[in-house]
């Protein structure tokens, strides 16, 4: 991959790591995404609830961060309760956990 490779197929964060890591709770979104989850009437119950059960098929693509240099975005668009998914996340400095970027339905804005 190039140094200028913004996008790639694979996820780079490990998808077992990440459940783990949002059914510990280990997880935060940011406030856009706080704000949608309230609008749609969902918790923060449903966001850990949708990642812990992601499954490889699930992944769509990583993105790198714009901003921190060496981070990636990974994106997944599963299927839960029904409804396809748009969900996006980054690791929060420190090994802390994961930052939830986007979390609505696939083709709503985020």
């Amino acid at each position: 991959m190039s140094e200028r490779t913004r996008e790639r197929g694979t996820p780079h964060y490990s998808l077992d790591a990440v459940r783990a890591a949002f059914t510990a709770g280990r997880f935060c979104v940011s406030g856009r995404v706080f704000g949608h989850l309230l609008r749609r009437g969902w918790k923060l119950d449903t966001v850990r609830d949708c990642v812990a059960t992601l499954v490889p098929e699930d992944f769509y693509k990583s993105q790198r961060h714009v901003s921190r240099e060496g981070v990636w975005l990974d994106i997944y668009k599963p299927v839960f309760r029904g409804e396809c998914l748009y969900v996006k996340f980054t690791p929060l400095e420190g090994d802390l956990g994961f930052m939830v970027l986007s979390f609505c339905g696939d083709g709503e804005p985020h």
